[in-house]
């Protein structure tokens, strides 16, 4: 039992030491995206609606209008991306909105879900909302390839999310090709837009592909690595269909995801903002 606590210990410590270093860097770079978040949902009508909204967003970490922000200063700000931060951020938490409930889940990294206190039927109505105001912020750009982005992934996110529930559902163990599918078009696809946005509105949009393919990466060990974690104490995930075998594999795809990264990244400009998007990978990494 000693152990236990004193593993758990380094693992809560560990996760401290990464919050605090991941804090810093959203204070240093984006240090009024909460405020500034808050004040554009607020401008739309629906008192209601944002209410609800508000909740969704709130506890955050931020990371994909993180990724967006420091792409676009690595390569030389061209346009004010507050708006397509502002997108990316409210689409990952429609995804969640989405996820908990389908998925049923109780409690959501010490929050209640969005579900269990506004009901299934709010939950519908408000992510319909939710996608409004993307639509609305994202077209300030008038940019097509831009627009184009947002909707692209879009549709990819929403089919991950219904192949996964189709194999979590119809089998009793997944392949590793088909997990490896559902993260990518859940979860990548979104990191990946957040850095092809960043890029797209850059001084340099030529590292669009590069950019893209950097975030993707990104996501890809993110969501391994959350998935490693939860597996210990949720049944509900996907990560718990693959075979043994399989699942020692995953560390694999991880490292592998995270020299890709770090490959894309080496042919970007090498200023501050270029440091700390290694920071950013390392950490992420050893999560």
């Amino acid at each position: 039992m000693l152990k236990n606590t004193f593993l758990l210990s380094l693992i809560r410590c560990k996760s401290m030491q990464i919050e605090a270093v991941f804090n810093e860097m959203i204070s240093n770079v984006m240090p009024n995206f909460d405020e500034e978040f808050k004040r554009v949902l607020d401008s739309y009508d629906n008192e209601i609606l944002i209410k609800m909204i508000n909740y969704a967003v709130g506890g955050g970490k931020r990371l994909r209008p993180l990724i967006l922000v420091l792409i676009n200063k690595n390569l030389g700000e061209r346009f004010d991306v507050s708006y397509a931060s502002f997108s990316i951020e409210l689409m990952h938490n429609l995804s969640l909105i989405h996820d908990d409930f389908i998925d049923k889940e109780e409690i959501r990294r010490s929050r209640v879900p969005f579900y269990k206190i506004y009901g299934y039927e709010n939950a519908l109505l408000v992510t319909d909302y939710i996608f409004g105001i993307v639509i609305d912020l994202i077209n300030q750009y008038k940019i097509p390839e831009v627009i184009d982005t947002l909707a692209k992934t879009s549709i990819k996110m929403s089919e991950g999310e219904l192949e996964e529930l189709s194999l979590f559902n119809n089998k009793e163990n997944i392949s590793l090709k088909e997990y490896l599918r559902v993260i990518n078009y859940k979860t990548a696809s979104l990191f990946g837009a957040a850095a092809k946005l960043g890029a797209l509105l850059s001084k340099s949009p030529q590292f669009t592909e590069k950019a893209y393919y950097f975030g993707e990466n990104l996501g890809i060990i993110y969501q391994i690595k959350d998935d490693i974690k939860d597996k210990k104490h949720l049944f509900n995930e996907l990560i718990n269909k693959l075979k043994p075998e399989e699942q020692k594999s995953l560390n694999e795809i991880v490292e592998k995801s995270y020299n890709d990264a770090i490959k894309y990244l080496k042919e970007f400009p090498q200023n501050e903002y270029h440091k700390m998007l290694l920071d950013l990978t390392d950490l992420l990494f050893n999560a």
